[in-house]
């Protein structure tokens, strides 16, 4: 479930456009991020094992109210996550059915999109251990399968005598000026191997917390890594950066080992296990965020109605309630022209939320008396490495794109960065202390 939650082979394109040179940010992400993240979360896990994940840590170290605004974070992120998510799935359906003209299709996207999308949502409705093994398999077909793939063709065509479409030297692996032209890719990278915590949400389904959860994190996290380094080695091998494009780099890549290879199957079959790669995560996101939101914050500060769960224990309601706000943003974002503008804005307003969570868990660790015997020198060294991490990634939001030509088009851009998640903030704020004596 960690690999299947946490491993998106679409990353890899972004990094193979990025050049060797992404292979040193991996690096760093991993070593500044991803392992302080994952120990951090394994530890946590053991330490309060109760269902909820950084919501029941937060909830037990600094207090209710700053829990609630840590699923409340999740949620919102979540809801302008999941379409962008589901285009990237609809993408690799429409090469699987060789019609790969019907990814840029407004409305062949949006109508696919709700079918897979509400698909996933009743499944949801049967809890997470109905949904695991789309989770399991969709982790090993759609995420282990194609990268393994990606690597053992890279590998046939460099012993083959073919040379590598991208220059590997300690040259080549250096920043590069262009990549600090659009220094958001760096942030990609790192938040690329983000979302661990969200694991011990599901505690009361895992067998034996203790035993399993915090072995199964940390190899996960291992994986995780090594997943994206040799895939991205294995991508420029194959394919240029020049020639991989961000939206369909994966695919593409497996169309140039098509054509060098002549196997004209490969694209099609790869592309069904990227969906179904996407399915399965789509699983875990929208199950783990209703869960922190819905099912743990206490009852009386949303209306009851939503905290209604089946003989499963899954919060039916708000799953259904959450699946018809993601539908009514999918139908602005793809058949209303003027409000994708708007859609785009509410997606950079989210930005910092997503970053916001890593620093509540950072001083809930260094804070918890529950881990106390573990040894306070490296739990400083874990958290000062995440606050760094954390701190870059916001501060690196700040940078505007390439794409901002005009001084206007930065200034709107700054404003929405910093406004926009002040507003989501106030918005939590208002219903934890307002909205629960109106729900009363």
């Amino acid at each position: 479930m960690t690999i299947s939650a946490n491993f998106g082979i679409r990353w890899l394109a972004v990094a193979g456009g990025i050049g060797p040179s992404s292979l040193l940010f991996w690096l760093i992400g991993a070593l500044v991020f991803l392992l302080p993240l994952a120990i951090m979360s394994a530890q946590l896990s053991v330490a309060y094992p109760e269902e909820g994940g950084v919501y029941a840590w937060t909830k037990e170290v600094l207090g209710e109210k700053h829990g609630f605004l840590i699923a409340w974070f999740y949620w919102v992120n979540n809801l302008f996550f999941y379409p962008a998510l589901l285009i990237f799935l609809v993408s690799n359906f429409a090469y699987f059915i060789d019609r790969p003209e019907l990814a840029t299709n407004l409305k062949f996207v949006t109508i696919t999109s709700l079918i897979f999308f509400w698909g996933i949502v009743f499944v949801s409705l049967a809890g997470i251990k109905a949904s695991k093994n789309i989770i399991s398999f969709g982790g090993v077909v759609g995420g282990i399968i194609p990268i393994l793939l990606l690597i053992v063709f890279a590998a046939y065509l460099l012993l083959t005598g073919h040379s590598s479409a991208t220059v590997f030297s300690i040259n080549t692996m250096k920043p590069s000026h262009a990549i600090f032209d659009n220094i958001s890719s760096l942030s990609i990278l790192m938040f690329a191997m983000a979302g661990i915590e969200i694991i011990p949400t599901f505690a009361n389904s895992v067998r034996n917390v203790k035993k399993d959860l915090y072995p199964g994190i940390i190899i996960g996290s291992i994986i995780l890594f090594v997943l994206y380094f040799i895939g991205t080695s294995a991508m420029n091998v194959i394919a240029s950066p020049e020639t991989i494009q961000k939206a369909s780099g994966v695919v593409n890549t497996f169309s140039i080992i098509d054509n060098k290879l002549g196997i004209h199957f490969m694209t099609r079959i790869v592309s069904f296990a990227l969906a179904f790669a996407e399915l399965a995560s789509l699983t875990v996101w929208i199950i783990g965020p209703v869960i922190m939101f819905f099912k743990c914050t206490p009852k009386g500060i949303l209306p009851n109605w939503l905290h209604k769960t089946n003989v499963s224990g899954t919060p039916t309601n708000a799953i259904i309630f959450q699946g018809i706000i993601v539908t009514v943003i999918i139908l602005l974002n793809n058949l209303i022209e003027n409000v994708n503008n708007m859609y785009q804005a509410l997606i950079i307003m989210t930005t910092i939320l997503y970053f916001l969570p890593y620093i509540f868990l950072a001083i809930v660790y260094i804070k918890s008396k529950a881990l106390s015997k573990h040894n306070i020198f490296l739990r400083y060294i874990l958290f000062s490495l995440l606050m760094v991490a954390v701190i870059f990634g916001i501060v690196i939001s700040f940078a505007p794109s390439s794409d901002l030509k005009t001084t206007h088009q930065i200034i709107v851009y700054e404003c929405e960065i910093f406004f926009g998640p002040l507003i989501f903030i106030i918005i939590g704020i208002l219903i934890r202390n307002k909205r629960k004596h109106i729900w009363q």
